[in-house]
């Protein structure tokens, strides 16, 4: 229900209506199912607001329902088994408060400097992992029960992700790599009331801010004591770490990426 308050307040701002450039094949025109399209298709995907939402190039064999569904199964079994042992391995860590909702701090202030932060860090890798598993684990649950069950066409379930990790640059991880579900709510209430001020940095700012709130929002339902200024230093250092690589851009003339980039 937050998803679909935030998207009504994207509705606010639209500049021209919203119309179903795609529809299956041997599918009936209904305004319901339209408007239920509409309110849970994060990404837009067969409407003509989603053409600046970048979608990944799809990788799965799409000639039949069939195969498309088998591939999927064999992929919720594998990120079934992945999500597991990687929040094994991160409770292992700590037993003590990894377990419970209220959490804990992942530094071991008992530990030497380097070992805490060496620590710290595979925690954080870690869990990354995790995140992006257990998305998309939730993704091909969803790509199932969409394509098997409602008959809906492969095409409307496109990759979600697009290998993260490779990316070698924080610009090509956020636009392109990692997934696009809320860029454009992030867009639309952040990065364009902010750039009418600032310009291309206020875009950037905006969109991040947005997000920090967004998820400040989400993990408030799990641990009510969570203060908004983790959530906002965090994605903030992101938009400031992109304005950084547009800086390096525009001194040297180069893009960050390569080796380095990744690094």
């Amino acid at each position: 229900m937050f998803c679909v308050g935030t998207r009504t307040l994207e509705w606010t701002f639209v500049k021209e209506p919203l119309k179903r450039h795609y529809r299956p094949a041997n599918s009936t025109p209904s305004i319901v199912m339209d408007a239920l399209d509409l309110s849970v298709n994060l990404r837009g995907i067969g409407w003509n607001w989603s053409k600046n939402v970048y979608i990944p190039p799809e990788t799965r064999p799409t000639s039949s329902r069939t195969v498309f569904c088998a591939y999927v199964f064999v992929s919720i079994l594998i990120r079934a088994f992945i999500c597991g042992a990687l929040h094994v391995a991160v409770r292992a860590f700590s037993p003590e408060t990894f377990v419970v909702l209220s959490g804990g701090t992942i530094f071991d202030t008992s530990l030497p400097p380097l070992i805490r932060y060496i620590r710290s860090s595979i925690i954080s890798v870690v869990n990354a992992f995790g995140i992006f598993s257990i998305m998309q684990l939730e993704y091909d649950v969803f790509t199932m029960i969409g394509v098997a069950v409602f008959r809906q066409e492969p095409a409307q379930w496109p990759p979600i992700f697009q290998a993260p990790w490779l990316a070698t640059s924080l610009r090509e991880f956020w636009s392109r790599r990692w997934h696009q579900l809320f860029k454009h709510a992030y867009v639309t209430l952040g990065g364009r009331p902010l750039s009418l001020i600032f310009g291309r940095a206020g875009y950037i700012c905006g969109a991040f801010l947005a997000s920090g709130i967004f998820h400040n929002v989400v993990v408030i339902m799990l641990n009510g004591n969570v203060e908004m200024w983790c959530m906002l230093l965090s994605f903030g250092m992101l938009a400031a770490g992109i304005i950084l690589e547009d800086v390096f851009t525009s001194l040297t003339g180069y893009r960050v990426g390569g080796w380095k980039g990744w690094l």
